[in-house]
């Protein structure tokens, strides 16, 4: 079976790209015809490396705009799916169906769009809001992340053809053994962007009390244009002693090895990767229940504190709470989490087979 993955960027490194390439290697190494395709990027210059035997391909459409940019790409798609002889064709992100979906039209291919958000988050693009739409009427199946977000594409819906399925990410990770001795580490990891809310973690550190600080180091880990403003309000707290900003890195395990807790102060996701690796390393978490993912892993009072939305001063009592108490941190690595189990990654790629098969 001929497969491709569609995705807008094929060099960027963040949660969306880590999941797929872990979902497209496992696919491959069952004997797939696994192909990449990107709008953008350097398949010299891949961050999450896939097997050897998928193929990558770039549009490089970077060199045109608005209407253009469409016919072309949907264009190149189309001799793209004839040429190599697509039986499946899945689109990474909904907001690419707006190339896909006409590139597909008439061509029989059967189409898979894969959320990583939820459907009440367009980040102000109304384009993504449209390209939904599209997809609930010509798409075949749309997979989302969480249970819960089946309810809010149901509820949206203009009209809908789509088969609506819901996989979770995998839990890609074994289970790590708890380290003897962790550093006094928070630690949060994510593209650097608004969505992630580094500047509210910030702000929660920055009310935590210097007593409950003393000794404890915040790491924000990855890359992205809020770095500067980030970088502003540390020096404005005078936080430069306790907070650093670590740049994306391939070793982030290490960090994540180290660690005491793990923060997520999103204001939206999906299903966050990153909650997944935290509880693979088995750190407590602190996260703001934000749409949607936390409450699907995260156990009140068993694996970590959920706080509203957005509340700052929550997050930063939360915080606080655990830092200066090592017997609730050690309750909470020892605790073995039933749901996660259903996460293994061998149950989520036999889900994928049977949106294929």
């Amino acid at each position: 079976m001929n497969v491709v993955f569609f995705i807008y960027n094929i060099s960027a490194v963040g949660g969306t790209e880590r999941v797929a390439s872990v979902i497209i290697n496992e696919l491959a190494k069952r004997n797939y015809h696994i192909h990449v395709l990107g709008l953008y990027g350097d398949p010299e210059k891949i961050f999450f490396p896939f097997e050897p035997s998928v193929k990558v391909t770039s549009l490089h459409i970077e060199h045109l705009k608005g209407v253009k940019k469409v016919l072309y790409s949907t264009r190149k798609i189309r001799e793209f799916v004839r040429n190599n002889h697509i039986d499946t064709f899945v689109t990474v992100e909904s907001i690419m169906a707006t190339y896909s979906v006409p590139a597909l039209a008439m061509t029989g291919i059967k189409h898979v769009v894969w959320e990583h958000f939820n459907f009440k988050v367009n980040l102000g693009i109304a384009a993504r809001s449209f390209a939904r739409q599209l997809a609930l009427l010509f798409a075949d199946k749309i997979i989302t992340l969480t249970a819960r977000d089946i309810q809010f594409w149901k509820q949206g819906a203009w009209y809908r053809k789509a088969q609506l399925v819901h996989i979770p990410n995998p839990m890609f990770l074994e289970i790590r053994d708890v380290p003897a001795n962790p550093s006094r580490t928070v630690i949060s990891v994510g593209r650097v962007t608004a969505q992630k809310g580094f500047d509210l973690l910030i702000d929660a550190w920055h009310e935590i009390s210097e007593d409950d600080r003393t000794g404890w180091k915040l790491l924000v880990i990855g890359d992205g244009e809020e770095t500067p403003m980030l970088r502003e309000k540390i020096a404005a707290y005078r936080l430069e002693s306790s907070v650093s900003l670590i740049g994306a890195t391939k070793q982030v395990f290490a960090y994540f090895e180290d660690a005491s807790i793990y923060c997520l102060s999103s204001r939206f996701e999906g299903l966050p990767m990153v909650l997944l690796e935290a509880l693979a390393f088995k750190l407590p978490i602190v996260a703001f229940d934000c749409d949607t993912g936390p409450e699907e892993l995260v156990e009140q009072g068993k694996n970590g504190l959920l706080v509203q939305p957005g509340n700052v001063p929550r997050l930063a009592e939360a915080l606080a709470t655990l830092m200066r108490n090592d017997a609730l941190r050690a309750e909470m690595r020892a605790y073995e989490s039933q749901s996660i189990k259903l996460l293994n990654l061998p149950s989520i790629i036999q889900q994928w087979q049977k949106i294929f098969e």
